[in-house]
């Protein structure tokens, strides 16, 4: 259960960012969401995580998530905590891997939402690189 929790999550976070659905993917999001281990120590919240993606979707800046090497940690009935690594592409070629843990919680609506990730490690690559990460054709 927990495994298709995360999974069914996972998918719609993914959906949102194609369809550039600001309001789908913010109903995936916590109000009392915090992302921790961004550049220069910076911390964000709901308010920052709604305008990045704002900006994101109208400029046409991000094309694609993705995630792979699903590990779950630590599960309890309102709260699930994974570690993946996901593939933000952008639209320019650049392809940032983020190596982080995700928490998500159920929330009194009965909803599950993210209210914690903490980036452990992120590097940016080219979409050529990309690909041939995948294995894919050029």
């Amino acid at each position: 259960m927990p495994q298709t929790i995360i999974g069914n999550w996972l998918e719609q976070l993914t959906r949102s960012v194609e369809k550039r659905d600001l309001a789908a993917h913010m109903q995936l999001i916590s109000e009392q969401v915090k992302v921790y281990g961004l550049p220069g120590g910076q911390i964000i919240g709901y308010k920052q995580w709604k305008k990045r993606r704002h900006t994101e979707f109208s400029q046409a800046q991000l094309l694609a998530l993705s995630y792979r090497l699903l590990n779950i940690k630590t599960i309890t009935s309102r709260r699930l905590r994974f570690h993946v690594e996901e593939t933000m592409q952008a639209c320019n070629g650049t392809c940032i891997f983020i190596d982080k843990d995700i928490i998500l919680e159920l929330e009194t609506d009965d909803h599950w939402r993210v209210v914690e990730e903490r980036i452990h490690h992120w590097k940016l690559e080219q979409v050529k690189k990309y690909h041939d990460r995948q294995n894919l054709p050029n």
